[in-house]
């Protein structure tokens, strides 16, 4: 997704906080919310059902869709907001309504995402996988779910499997990258190996000169960190990342 940054520089380097960003220009959730929402076959308009009724909200819901659960849970905000959502509620319907219409899932996918609900979302983006297995835009999607839920090793596997559809894309080798650089304990090293391949695809890539500057800090190598850093800030001076890089970095 979205696309997925790793910077949050304050103090020490191994203080580092991982920062996980989504945007139109760096996530394919984002993207494949735009694709589908208009493509045939995606749910209707948000207008044409309303939100689920308590009742029906804890109760009957439409056959084979997942539970929307029990609101004293931890999840219970993000279950409230999808039943709530009027535009979840007829995402849901319509895709419930045609599992075998791929843009359909890809929708309520997208949905569940922006609400925050993970497990809905990587529900959807099965079934979308179970039509179209190397669909590109539903394996990232799906990465990126499996991200943001925490499941990077999981999220990883995702990753290469779109890479072998869509080879050169670097912000999907960079959100590769990133998986390894967020696991416990990090591997700084592969995730520098992916961020290389991300490079070598845009040498002016914003958010993986980002990453991969502030894996070298994180590995003690100054040297390559103060030469990511500068080509960070030939490709755009006014990068907000420029400033903590050069601080953790002593100057």
């Amino acid at each position: 997704m979205l696309r997925n940054i790793i910077f949050a520089i304050s103090g020490v380097v191994l203080g580092f906080v991982l920062g996980f960003f989504i945007t139109n220009n760096f996530s394919r959730p984002s993207a494949f919310i735009n694709e589908t929402a208009s493509a045939p076959g995606a749910a209707a308009p948000a207008t044409v059902a309303p939100p689920l009724d308590p009742e029906r909200a804890m109760g009957s819901l439409p056959p084979n869709h997942p539970t929307i659960g029990d609101p004293t849970s931890p999840n219970a905000n993000i279950e409230s907001a999808a039943a709530n959502s009027t535009e979840a509620q007829s995402a849901m319907e319509q895709a419930d309504r045609t599992p075998g219409d791929f843009n359909s899932q890809m929708n309520a996918a997208a949905i569940f995402y922006q609400l925050g609900d993970y497990a809905k979302a990587t529900l959807y983006l099965k079934r979308a996988l179970e039509l179209k297995p190397r669909d590109a835009d539903a394996l990232v999607a799906m990465g990126d779910t499996r991200y943001d839920a925490g499941s990077v090793a999981e999220a990883a596997d995702f990753y290469v499997r779109a890479l072998k559809e869509r080879p050169d894309d670097a912000n999907v080798r960079t959100d590769l990258g990133n998986t390894y650089f967020r696991r416990t304990p990090p591997d700084y090293r592969q995730a520098i190996e992916h961020y290389k391949s991300a490079l070598a695809l845009d040498p002016r890539h914003e958010k993986t000169l980002q990453n991969i500057a502030l894996s070298h800090l994180n590995l003690g190598e100054r040297d390559e960190a103060r030469k990511h850093i500068n080509q960070l800030a030939q490709v755009n001076p006014q990068n907000s990342a420029l400033a903590s890089l050069r601080q953790n970095l002593g100057g």
